[in-house]
């Protein structure tokens, strides 16, 4: 190498100014910076001031879950609460009232955004956990004409009153509304299910019993299509008061959770007589929700859905929830897009994705706990089958497993009416039959 190659400076690297100034490289970079970091680059040069607030997709995404400037302290919202010196000591206006006072940290933040006239890009707006999120405040961003917001995630908002905020949506849905509104397509309200994984040796010996083991971070994953069970508490053991908001929105505003539309209908002439009965006095006209997730392989013995259950790719995509987390795009179909359906190969994506969802109340006496099958109304009545005590007299039997999976293996006595298939919420076959044999030969459940 001569002297003059060695002398000779090494390029340098291109300046962040003009990565910005492409806007590809630019759309990939901003969703893993958080918005105080795009505020405080926009304050360090004018140059790029203006290539970050000029480009509409630096702000169509933002998340104010764990904003400084959004946060109200636990201790001051104590005070409140008891009415103790914290209130007074704000200095506030008395006529202030508690949703204005709650609401001040997050409308500084929003105010903010305003003045940089950046707040008509936001089209996805994640606000969960915040105590300044309140009914006041959401009717703002829902109707105010500042606002563009398209997707709304206000998780775990415990000062939202649910009841001013069913009413508003109800309104934002009337069958009179004005062309062109909501601007609100999809609302994330529902907060995720803990799901605590079972525990496969919970009876030595039980080798049949499923565990959840799978990984719902990953993108080919998520709860709604999994034989997961239960996703949601809104609503399983008990109705829930967003069913008739649900009901009313739909088709208009999409939702992280849906009714149990056709499940319902296609139980409708076998649910058990408990759980007619419990519809009937409370609101049988509107659907439950739907809190249990079946995974798209439908019925054990015959793998048919529920009539009209909403198919990807051929149904219409309101009919699907809304999967976490929301898109940065801000788009309906990004939201609800499930992830591709594994079939019997391995491969993804060869087979089309169903959602099988169901209530507590349809599946009554036809759903196993453990390891989460379900059948049909064609495979299954429960009401035309023989009762516990039939069933005990089974377990006195020597080979009662082995008995129940020769008649389940037998297409001819599926239907036959000479067995149950689920009771104490375990599948006979799979699941009970199996308990009931350990217990039987001396194995007794391990403590913790």
């Amino acid at each position: 190498m001569s002297e003059a190659e060695s002398a000779s400076p090494s390029p340098l690297p291109a300046s962040l100014l003009k990565a910005f100034s492409n806007t590809l490289i630019l759309e990939n970079i901003i969703p893993y910076l958080p918005l105080p970091t795009i505020v405080s680059l926009c304050s360090a040069s004018k140059s790029l001031r203006d290539v970050l607030l000029h480009e509409p997709s630096v702000f169509r995404y933002v998340d104010l879950s764990k904003c400084r400037g959004a946060y109200v302290s636990p201790n001051l919202l104590t005070g409140i609460d008891i009415g103790g010196n914290s209130w007074r000591a704000e200095r506030m206006d008395e006529n202030l009232t508690e949703d204005e006072f709650y609401a001040g940290p997050l409308r500084g933040v929003l105010s903010k955004l305003q003045r940089l006239k950046v707040l008509q890009n936001v089209q996805t707006l994640v606000l969960d956990g915040l105590a300044s999120v309140t009914a006041d405040l959401l009717h703002d961003i829902l109707t105010g004409p500042e606002y563009n917001v398209r997707l709304l995630s206000i998780r775990k908002c415990h000062n939202v009153n649910e009841h001013k905020l069913q009413q508003l949506l109800r309104y934002l849905c009337r069958p009179n509304r004005p062309e062109g509104t909501p601007r609100l397509q999809g609302l994330y309200v529902f907060p995720p299910l803990e799901h605590v994984e079972q525990d496969a040796r919970a009876f030595e010996g039980c080798h049949t019993l499923k565990v959840d083991t799978t990984d719902y971070s990953s993108p080919n994953h998520d709860p709604w299509y999994t034989a997961r069970g239960q996703v949601i508490a809104q609503g399983h053991a008990q109705r829930s008061s967003w069913e008739e908001t649900l009901l009313v929105c739909a088709g208009i505003i999409s939702f992280d959770a849906v009714l149990c539309t056709h499940m319902h209908e296609d139980m409708d002439l076998v649910l058990t007589t408990s759980s007619r009965s419990f519809l009937q006095e409370s609101d049988f006209a509107v659907p439950p929700m739907a809190t249990l997730a079946l995974g798209p392989d439908g019925c054990a013995d015959c793998g048919r859905t529920a009539l009209g259950a909403p198919v990807w790719g051929q149904s219409d995509i309101r009919e699907f929830p809304l999967l976490w987390p929301p898109p940065a795009t801000g788009n309906l179909i990004d939201a609800v897009r499930p992830p591709p359906r594994t079939g019997p190969d391995g491969t993804l994506g060869s087979l089309p994705q169903r959602l099988i969802v169901s209530c507590t109340w349809c599946l009554s006496d036809r759903y196993c706990e453990k390891c989460r099958r379900w059948w049909c109304a064609e495979c299954y009545n429960a009401g035309t089958f023989k009762k516990p005590s039939d069933l005990e007299k089974l377990a006195a039997e020597k080979g009662f497993g082995e008995t129940l999976r020769r008649n389940e293996s037998n297409p001819y006595s599926r239907n036959s009416g000479n067995h149950s298939k689920v009771f104490g919420g375990l599948c006979i076959v799979n699941c009970l039959g199996v308990v009931w044999a350990a217990r039987s030969s001396g194995i007794r459940r391990r403590p913790g």
